[in-house]
């Protein structure tokens, strides 16, 4: 008798435990769950693909800037695009509250100056 026949056998008679198939809330939810993990490493992945970009133009804006997509962080990214490169102007552009504030003109932004205007 092979192992189908064998299970076959068994499930007839009732010695067999079916499998347990979760209620559909609870399949809704882990798939909520699994769609936001997923979300969330897409976010973490282009969060670092857009530090990586910045770092290979030698802005080290990561290093000054916790949060880089931030609000101050966006802001000094929006200047950047639009071809705006003294330091000075990029620097105030971030929150007061940010303490590096003073070292981002001396600091990620002035190092993209100088090779911006060269």
């Amino acid at each position: 008798m092979n192992d189908a026949t064998w299970l076959a056998d068994l499930l007839a008679h009732g010695l067999v435990r079916s499998s347990f198939v979760p209620p559909a809330p609870v399949q809704e939810l882990r798939d909520l769950t699994r769609t936001r993990k997923q979300l969330a490493r897409e976010v973490v992945q282009h969060t670092q693909r857009i530090q990586k970009v910045l770092e290979d133009a030698n802005v080290k804006l990561s290093s000054e800037i916790s949060d880089t997509l931030g609000k101050s962080g966006r802001r000094i990214l929006d200047a950047i695009v639009s071809g705006n490169t003294d330091p000075e102007e990029l620097a105030a552009l971030a929150n007061s509250r940010i303490k590096a504030n003073a070292r981002i003109s001396s600091g990620a932004v002035a190092r993209y100056a100088t090779i911006a205007s060269c």
